[in-house]
């Protein structure tokens, strides 16, 4: 937890402090982790301003607020970051979820039925990857090679030897395998 506390035409008291400890705190609850915070007080006429900046992970929020009092100002703008961050935790933990309800998609990008399926263990679904994929003539030796050294889990290749493609993929217990079709 770091939490930077700095004035701009105010003195920073120690019971501000120890206000943006405790709700830097309660942020860190709901983030499962350490965050930095950086509170910038300000007076200005009569009244006081509290922007807050807090970043975990790569992520960042902001939150200004003004009111009258300096603790009300950081108070609230605190629960406007805790009202983003929970919004960003919430949109995160739909996404990694989201394949198991989505609805079925047309090549158009639209919904066949309005109401959601559920995936079944019996129709898996078939995700294709529009990418091309340059296949280089080489060997099997060599595409065995350039596997040992990637994180790759297939290589589609053109054997140099009978100019057909191949693919050469890892297979579970750490051998390789080979596919030549025949055409």
């Amino acid at each position: 937890m770091g939490v930077e506390c700095t004035g701009r035409n105010v003195e920073v008291t120690e019971s501000l402090r120890e206000l943006a400890r405790k709700r830097t705190q309660r942020l860190e609850r709901h983030l499962g982790g350490p965050a930095n915070v950086r509170v910038v007080l300000s007076h200005e006429k009569h009244r006081f301003g509290a922007e807050i900046i807090a970043t975990h992970r790569r992520r960042q929020w902001k939150a200004q607020e003004e009111t009258g009092d300096p603790e009300a100002a950081v108070a609230l703008a605190f629960q406007k970051i805790d009202t983003q961050a929970k919004r960003d935790s919430g949109k995160r933990r739909r996404r990694n979820h989201r394949g198991a309800l989505a609805p079925a998609r047309t090549g158009a990008g639209r919904a066949e039925n309005a109401a959601p399926r559920l995936r079944t263990a019996s129709a898996p679904r078939i995700i294709r990857i529009e990418q091309r994929l340059p296949v280089k003539p080489m060997s099997v030796e060599e595409a065995a090679l350039c596997m040992e050294n990637s994180r790759q889990e297939f290589l589609v290749f053109r054997d140099s030897g009978s100019e057909k493609i191949s693919v050469l993929y890892k297979r579970p217990d750490g051998d390789f395998g080979l596919i030549v079709p025949e055409c």
